[in-house]
């Protein structure tokens, strides 16, 4: 009797340690997570709920040269009625005619052909300096400095790095993420933009 007594205490002893290790691997299962927006299924990408994630996004997916995380940080038409303009500079207007009717789709199809034409092992970054930032109750529009790198092996634009002022209007849609839905570029010396990058790189 002592015997069967003992190796059932064993046997129950086994179960409560299994049901122990399997609370603790598994007690994340039942940890409240914060929603993700329909385009995030790429690692490294936050769920934008303010706008200064959608910048902190927008440095990572050009540092990674993540194509979908990029495309992510702008206003998708087909999910928001502000949709998304960009305003290159005069000067890049004048040289490239695709640049006068900017939207969604063409701003994914740039950003996928410099991707494709990226340099083995090539350096790509987003350095952002603020300048000002204005709040008002639906939107926020914010200016930086910026120098855009992207190291790339096409010899018929020889520049790696475009500078100049950029201004963001960023906005939540109607599930309250928040995306870009305006971008104003604006030089500040005679170098080249991100303007020309955009201009030289979309498929035409």
């Amino acid at each position: 009797m002592k015997e069967g007594r003992g190796s059932a205490m064993i046997a129950l002893g086994i179960i409560a340690l299994a049901f122990l290790l399997l609370f603790t691997r598994g007690c994340t299962l039942f940890e409240t997570r914060e929603p993700e927006p329909p385009s995030q299924t790429s690692s490294g990408f936050r769920p934008p709920i303010g706008a200064d994630i959608v910048i902190t996004n927008l440095q990572s997916a050009i540092e990674q040269k993540n194509l979908q995380n990029y495309t992510s940080c702008f206003s998708n038409p087909a999910r928001s009625p502000r949709g998304f303009t960009f305003v290159a500079t005069t000067q890049a207007r004048a040289q490239y005619s695709i640049l006068d009717s900017w939207d969604y789709d063409k701003e994914q199809a740039y950003m996928n052909n410099l991707i494709s034409r990226k340099a083995p092992n090539g350096f790509s970054s987003l350095l952002l300096i603020q300048k000002s930032q204005f709040s008002s109750s639906d939107s926020v529009v914010l200016a930086y400095d910026y120098i855009f790198t992207f190291e790339h092996n096409d010899p018929g634009f020889p520049n790696s790095t475009g500078t100049g002022e950029l201004q963001f209007t960023i906005a939540p849609d109607n599930a309250s993420f928040w995306y870009i839905h305006r971008w104003v570029d604006i030089p500040t010396t005679s170098s080249i933009t991100w303007s020309s990058f955009k201009g030289w790189f979309s498929p035409q």
